[in-house]
This record gives structure tokens, sequence and C-alpha cells, in this order.
């Protein structure tokens, strides 16, 4: 049957790359050139396992709009990463869906076809396609055609033992790293599947989550998390932003809505909370309200407060258990936990971790807000929710963060489910193996330290996005209004710097830096418990920065302005900062950071350092840099007072002058108890 379907043959004639898929319509036929290597398209249709894939390609347009097909893009110049189901794998996907032995392929439906071609193929844009040796255990960075994660995963055969790299866990490669001169090549045996359920209905129907998703459809947070896309940003945005210069640049072509759950598998409820064992019957639980009975008193007594009956009430019980399992953003099992610039880390061997990193995210509740913690790093065996423990912090007797008194070793994430599918239509789930509830030594102990957010994973959108940390040095601009947790004004120019292999001073590395006339309001992530804080934003200190006067409060409509306006031009040197490189004689490097608070600042974090070219193993901390003095990005403490973890706190930022080219930098902010900055013992410098 190959010659049904024949494509291409012989020395081909190959268009230009097609760069962007949202912008363009056809492939672009202006920039001609010939060779003999094989393309992507050229080698499937001259395979005997691939010439099925390469037909349905040529089926397959670019767009409706568009006369080009999927095979003429895969002919093109680019990087492509194609993930090709044999002849046999395509056979046996259209005989089940269709329920017809020997389909004709001929008469595959534009759908089907559509399904299939665009699961499979990632345009990986100026970035190299992707070789096995790139992959890790979870998302891959890029999306594929259809804006969808594909996900990674290792096995072993039942059968021989044999190592497998499976692919979204069903399609396993039999036929890795073929390189041609526009991608590379995984043949796979079985269609590359993507659930087109949302998070909610995936949990559903996954036989092992029965008792969790009957938790969420009983207190109604299921409805809660049926959003995708922004279809109003999908058909009014603007394309293109421009710069100070007036420059025009594409704006994001979506704005994806996505969510994070955290599951306790059945046997976990079984083993922990003693609940009857589920009995399912077609899928659904036939014995839930006599499982509800025993978490409802779990439940009564973790939440003692939560005394509404209504379950579908953010005041009740079993509805505060639930919600402390859910983020409002879709995060791939990578960007859980980011590492890139901490030291002792190289980003070039990302599975060789180095100390310990954080992030705090806040759940859904509304009226209760609350922080969940994670923790990864080389002490921890994997990702940890709610880990505590002490840490050695004293440099002058080299001591490099080292955890000790583990006195919660946290509830470990697990990276995959069974060989369960967890990638929804908007968004992960990850089981874990213990109950996750937020206890009072969550607030008291876990949570009761030194609170520090890059900015970035304060922005739920550029998350679910997939921008965050994105691993390129583009900058991209962002429309008003993309941010649901940062406001702007038309005349910001908001633009987000993921600076990945760019040696510069910034905490995990990336910036997201603000000029034009700008006005904007931040909302602030929630505290732990009622008491005093301190909030401290990052303030680099240089030239081609601005100045700024900002806004503290609870009425984001009526936010007071918070001491003068903070000139970040000053040199770090300026008497008004008072900064002095560290020495070997740490008496002198104390009394120098007493002098900085003093006038207000602090010396960058110890924790995170100045990236290597190339990747290379981070030596040199942000705290002290020698290279990027000039650009070191102090910690400026903006305000002490009372706060209350269910208070809504914002810091408005306006500039106050009249050049547009000097910028705002959001780098990363801090919350900070009283008993840390001002207690018996000093602050540690990390």
């Amino acid at each position: 049957m190959k010659h049904i379907h024949k494509i291409f043959s012989g020395i081909l004639l190959v268009t230009a790359v097609f760069t962007t898929m949202g912008c363009q319509d056809k492939v672009d036929d202006s920039d001609l050139y010939t060779f003999t290597g094989n393309t992507i398209a050229s080698y499937l249709e001259e395979s005997d396992n691939y010439s099925d894939f390469a037909y349905i390609c040529s089926k397959v347009k670019l767009s409706k709009r568009s006369e080009s097909s999927i095979a003429q893009l895969l002919s093109a110049r680019g990087n492509y990463t194609v993930f090709a189901p044999t002849n046999s794998a395509i056979h046996r996907y259209l005989d089940s869906v269709f329920v017809q032995k020997d389909y004709d392929i001929t008469q595959v439906p534009d759908s089907v076809a559509e399904y299939i071609v665009r699961n499979s193929i990632i345009d990986n844009g100026n970035s190299e396609a992707y070789l096995t040796t790139d992959f890790l255990v979870g998302a891959l960075e890029k999306t594929n055609m259809n804006d969808r994660y594909v996900t990674v995963s290792y096995g072993n055969d039942s059968l021989t033992g044999k190592a497998n790299t499976m692919i979204n866990e069903h399609s396993r490669i039999i036929n890795p790293d073929i390189k041609v001169t526009n991608g590379v090549v995984h043949g796979i045996d079985n269609v590359l599947q993507m659930s087109n359920a949302y998070l909610p209905d995936l949990i559903e129907q996954t036989p092992n989550l029965k008792v969790f998703a009957y938790l969420l459809r009983q207190t109604g947070w299921n409805e809660k998390m049926m959003q995708y896309r922004d279809e109003d940003y999908e058909q009014n945005h603007e394309e293109y932003g421009t710069d100070i210069n007036g420059n025009r640049y594409p704006y994001p072509a979506h704005r994806y809505i996505g969510y994070t759950a955290f599951v306790e598998p059945d046997s976990i409820f079984v083993e922990k909370w003693g609940i009857p064992k589920p009995v399912v019957e077609n899928g659904m639980l036939q014995n839930g309200p006599e499982i509800m009975e025993v978490i409802k008193e779990k439940c009564a007594k973790e939440y003692p407060q939560a005394t509404n009956a209504d379950m579908r009430s953010e005041g009740n019980a079993v509805n505060q258990f639930v919600s402390y399992h859910l983020l409002p953003e879709r995060l791939t099992l990578d960007k859980l936990v980011v590492h890139h610039a901490e030291m002792g880390y190289a980003y070039n061997t990302p599975t060789q971790l180095s100390i310990d990193c954080f992030e705090y995210y806040e759940t859904m509740c509304t009226i209760n807000r609350r922080l969940v913690k994670l923790t990864e790093g080389k002490q921890t065996d994997g990702k940890r929710i709610n880990r505590h423990c002490k840490y050695k912090t004293d440099v002058s007797k080299g001591e490099f963060y080292e955890e000790y008194d583990v006195d919660r070793p946290g509830i470990l994430i697990e990276e995959s489910n069974n060989k369960y599918i967890n990638n929804a239509l908007n968004g992960f789930y990850y089981t874990i193996d213990d109950i996750l509830v937020y206890d009072d030594d969550v607030p008291n102990v876990v949570l009761n330290e030194r609170l520090r957010w890059d900015v970035s994973s304060l922005l739920p959108e550029l998350m679910t996005n997939g921008y965050r940390l994105i691993s390129d040095n583009q900058s991209r601009p962002f429309p008003a209004g993309y941010f649901s947790t940062l406001s702007t004004t038309e005349a910001c120019k908001f633009w987000y710097m993921p600076y990945y292999s760019s040696t510069v001073d910034n905490y995990q590395g990336d910036e997201h830096n603000v000029r034009g006339q700008y006005d904007m309001v931040l909302r602030l992530p929630p505290v732990p418990y009622y008491g005093t804080f301190e909030l401290r934003i990052a303030a680099p200190t240089n030239t081609g920065f601005g100045m700024a006067q900002l806004y503290l409060g609870t009425n984001r409509d009526n936010l007071a302005p918070i001491g003068l306006p903070l000139d970040l031009r000053q040199n770090y040197a300026n008497p008004n900062i008072g900064w002095e490189q560290d020495t070997d004689d740490w008496d002198h490097n104390i009394e120098n950071d007493k002098v900085l608070r003093n006038h207000g600042y602090m010396k960058p974090p110890y924790h995170d350092g100045i990236k290597n070219s190339g990747g290379t193993v981070i030596t040199e901390s942000m705290r002290n840099s020698t290279r990027y003095a000039s650009y070191l990005r102090m910690r400026k403490i903006v305000y002490q007072g009372t706060i209350s973890p269910n208070d809504v706190w914002y810091v408005r930022v306006k500039s106050v002058l009249e050049n547009t080219n000097l910028s705002f930098l959001w780098d990363y902010m801090e919350w900070v108890p009283k008993w840390v900055y001002s207690g018996p013992e000093p602050e540690d410098i990390w």
C-alpha cells in the first residue's frame, strides 16, 4: 500500500521555516533551498514503518485558513520533535475508534487525523529538537501543536526487564533519536493520546482516585476547575505590543487557565484514615456516603473552626480539606520547585541537585488564605509538601545550608500514578503518599520562617502558559489584563525576561522589567498567622532603573503611600545604602549588614548565585558578587506592621519620573516574621 502514501521523492525542493503557527497560514516559500538529506516528511514517507503517519500528515492543514499541510511543514526548515506511531499502531487505533477491523486509512475523518498528528508534533522553534538524552521525568517544556504538554516516564518491560521510555504513559519509544535535517523523530508503538478531560473529570476517570473525586463533587470544587482558556482574550487581544521605541513584538497568542491538584490515592485514605474500602462498579463509587462519614469525622478534628454543615461552603471542614489540595495554576512536574540559580547547582546537569529550594503557593480557598510549601534538594529524597527542618547556615565555618533536625519530613509528591495519565486539558494532578492537612504546625512551624517568592511564582498565568523560566533568553511582552494578580495600566511596557543562560544577578535567574509611565498593583501572598511581619522587595542599584512611589494596604482602590519614592538609580555604595564587599572578617560583614538595615536595605540572599557561561556549577553568591556588583538586587525593607492571614494586601508601584526609558524591576519579595529579623539570634544570610 506504500504507493497510496507517496508524497515526496528524490531530491526535495523544500520551503523555508514555518515559524509562528498563530501568525502565518501557510509555509513560506520565499526562501527555497535544495539538499539531499532527509527531512522529517521524507523520512516518514519513505519508511516502511511510518508511511501511514506521513499520509495522515498530508491530510491535516496548518490551520482552518491554510492550504498548506503539516506534511509541507515537516519538509521545511525548522526544529521539530515528532513522536511517530508505527503503521500498525495507527491501524490498531483506527480499528478501536471506529470498531471496524482493517479500517480504510484513506477514509479517516479530518478530526481524527488532526488529533493523531497535532498531538505527535512539537515545534521547538529556535531550540534544538528533543533527543532522549534531553528527557527528564515529567512534561517536556515545549507543548505540542495542540498546545498540550507531552509527558515522559520510565519503566521496565514486564517480560524482558528492559528499560522503557514512555510518552504520555502509554506510548513506548521503540525507535529513538532519528536525526534528520529539520528535527528528530522518535518511533512509538501506540498513537500518542491526550486526555481532553478537565482536571476534575480526569481525576474521576482514574481508577485509584475515586474517593478524592467524590470529595471534589460533594464540595463543589469540581465545578470551580472547569475553565481552560480565556475566550475573550482569544477574540479581542491585540496581536502586538510596542516597546518604548515603538518596535512591535507579539503578545502571547493565548491566555490559558489551569490548575494543579495534590491527590491521595484511595489506598492512602484506607491506610491512614481507616475509611471503608471503596466499592466501585462501572467506574462509579458505590459506598461514598459511608466513606464520607469517616472523612467528616477526621476533617472536623483537623479543622475545628470550620463548623458550617454545608459541604459546598468554604466554612465547612471537608471543603477546607479539599481546597488545600488545589492550586490555581497548571504546574508541570519540573516547575513545582524551580531549580536554576541556587548555590552549588548547574542547570546543564539538572538531575544533580544541590541545596534545598522552596516554593510557597497559595491554595484555592478564598475565605481562609493558606500557603502550601514545596521543598526539593539533594537531601529531601524527592519533592516534599510542608517539610520542616533546620539548616546549618554559618558560612564563616564552611557550612553550606545542610539540613539537620528534620522534624517533619514532608509528604512525597509522586512522579507518576501507576501509569495512569495525570495530564488533563487544564492541569495536572499528582498523587501523594500521605494525608495532606493544614494542621496547626503548618502555619506555626512549617511556615513560621522567612518566606521568599520569586515574583514569577505569584503570577498564575505566567506558569500556566509555560513562560516561567522558559529555557531561552528571549524577552516577552504581556498586555495589561493578562495577569490576574498583577494589574498594569496601558502605559506600562511589561516584559518578562527568563535570562535562562544569561549571567545576571537575579534570584532564580529571571526578572520582570517594566518601562513607560508605569502604574501597577501586585496582589501579595498571605502570611501564615496574625502577627508582625516585614515586607521586602528586590531593589536594583543601577542608573538604568527609575524612581517609584510605593503604596501599600488592603483597600486596593485607596492604598497609602509608604515613605519617600524608592530611587533605584542610586549606586549600591551610596551612603544612603552603604553596601560593602564581604571579607573574611565576618564581624566586619555583620556590622555592614547592620548599617544597611539602618538605611532600610539588606544584601541579596546568599542562597542564589551568578550563573556561569555553559551552565556549570554556581559558586559566586548574588549577595557578594564581584562580577555584577553594579547590578546587585538588594533587598529593600518596605514595611513593618501587623498582618492578618486572611487580609488581602496589595502593593502599588507608580513611576514618579518623566523619563519612560527608566524601568522598574520585579525579581523577588519576602514576608518575614518579627522573630526572624528581630529575634535573639541574627537572621541568617541565606
